[in-house]
């Protein structure tokens, strides 16, 4: 399972700079990162082929540009679990529990908020042991998201045959 860090506050309360700050110093510890932000603002208009391809029912529709891809799963967030990413920081979502929930009322409380994730992100490390081809492979997205894949199924193993 990805391990959720959620940052919750009001407007100016730190938010953003405490994801900024945590995001290199999760990746010098060797942790592949990803972030969802919440907004209130609509990206996905009625105009939208995007909108359009969700209402025709797509269970997922991903868009992508030359310089940014987004992903859209509006009607829940299930799909956290098969983030090819060992640590999620979420924020906003205050309404939901999606993992650990961390609220910062002041600009004030970032570093200690900073040192409380990282202290917690060491318990998340998770051990990918993948075999191709009795060939141990490499943690990257691809090996990242098929062991993502086989915890939530409850897969143990995989052989790819010729």
């Amino acid at each position: 399972m990805v391990c959720v860090f959620q940052i919750i506050g009001k407007k100016d309360s730190g938010k953003t700079t405490i994801i900024q700050k945590l995001i290199p110093k999760l990746k010098e510890r060797g942790y592949i990162v990803g972030v969802i932000k919440h907004s209130h603002h609509v990206i996905d208009d009625e105009n939208k082929d995007t909108f359009k391809f969700r209402k025709a029912g797509s269970d997922l529709v991903f868009f992508s540009s030359n310089d940014c891809a987004l992903f859209f799963d509006c009607d829940n967030m299930k799909f956290i679990n098969l983030l090819p990413v060992d640590i999620l920081l979420i924020e906003g979502f205050k309404d939901l529990n999606l993992g650990y929930k961390i609220e910062t009322h002041s600009i004030s409380d970032v570093d200690n908020i900073v040192s409380e994730v990282l202290d917690r992100a060491k318990e998340c490390k998770e051990q990918v042991n993948i075999e191709i081809n009795h060939a141990k492979a490499d943690k990257n997205l691809i090996t990242l998201f098929i062991f993502k894949l086989m915890k939530v199924y409850n897969i143990k193993e995989i052989k790819i045959a010729d």
